[in-house]
């Protein structure tokens, strides 16, 4: 009889203890999924666009930051890479520039903070990619020009709760200051384009190793003035609209005796007083690394 109750004894006090490790692990499990979600995340979003009249389907990857609410308002900043700087019909430069750290110690620092960034591709398919970056040319233009606000945005900003009340053209106007767009080499000279073409729905310029092509390839370096001529003609078009270009270079990157010639002129020209900053990141080069740090330098300037 005492060994019996001895057992029922034993027993019962076993399965306390493996109700307690169950819930302490229930409850370890309910922690990380907390911490988790704390934390800042890249997703991949799919949107439809056309190219030579005939519907594509393109990617971009879409970093969320820390303590991302999904009915709360963000800021919107989209960075475009370089020349060949895809794989898979992905954007590399989030990865080879380990922007997830960049953002993330913004945020940690108050800086861009309840900001979403966008890492596109401006080829249609696999098949434009090309290593003559030259080629690329029709490509930016065609993307700052018609696939930008036709069909990223509304795609990016019907998902993620930006400060557009829809994505109609009217309310991403109206939203603009709390809308950026960068890039770098290639997606630099989209960005002069983006400029040109897209000031009604962007505030703010981020344009990396990269000289404008408007008038002529590498037209910064061989027509500087007359580039800065019709970037200023654009300005002129929307007297009201108040923007800010934040250009940057790496110290050795050779795009320099582009970006520098053309720089120099437009600051030259009333358009541009006030509304221009230039900025070489000492040591850098032609590379996303430096185009980390050249957004980690401008960080505290966007959305202001």
């Amino acid at each position: 009889m005492k060994k019996k109750k001895w057992m029922i004894v034993m027993v019962a006090a076993f399965s306390a203890l493996i109700a307690g490790c169950v819930n302490q692990s229930n409850s370890s499990k309910t922690d990380a999924m907390s911490n988790s979600s704390k934390q800042s995340k890249s997703e991949v979003l799919s949107y439809r666009t056309t190219y030579n009249s005939k519907k594509v389907t393109k990617q971009a990857i879409v970093y969320l930051p820390k303590n991302y609410k999904k009915n709360q308002k963000h800021n919107i900043l989209y960075l475009l890479h370089g020349s060949t700087e895809v794989n898979n019909g992905r954007s590399l430069l989030y990865k080879e520039g380990n922007f997830k750290q960049t953002f993330d110690k913004l945020s940690d620092q108050g800086k861009l903070k309840n900001t979403i960034v966008v890492f596109p591709t401006y080829y249609p398919t696999e098949k434009q990619v090309s290593s003559n970056y030259y080629s690329d040319d029709p490509l930016n233009r065609r993307f700052a020009k018609n696939e930008l606000v036709q069909d990223l945005i509304p795609a990016v900003e019907k998902k993620y709760k930006t400060y557009t009340t829809n994505t109609s053209k009217s309310a991403l106007r109206k939203s603009r200051a709390h809308r950026a767009f960068g890039g770098f080499s290639m997606g630099s000279i989209t960005t002069w384009y983006v400029f040109q073409y897209d000031l009604p729905y962007f505030k703010y310029f981020v344009p990396m190793a990269g000289d404008s092509w408007t008038v002529a390839s590498d037209g910064g370096a061989s027509e500087p003035a007359k580039t800065a001529q019709v970037l200023a003609q654009e300005a002129k078009k929307y007297p009201k609209l108040s923007f800010k270009i934040l250009a940057g270079v790496g110290q050795d990157d050779g795009t320099k005796s582009s970006m520098s010639p053309q720089i120099n002129a437009m600051k030259k020209l009333p358009q541009f007083k006030n509304k221009i900053e230039y900025y070489e990141q000492i040591g850098g080069n032609h590379d996303a690394p430096t185009m980390a740090k050249i957004i980690q330098y401008y960080g505290s300037k966007l959305f202001k």
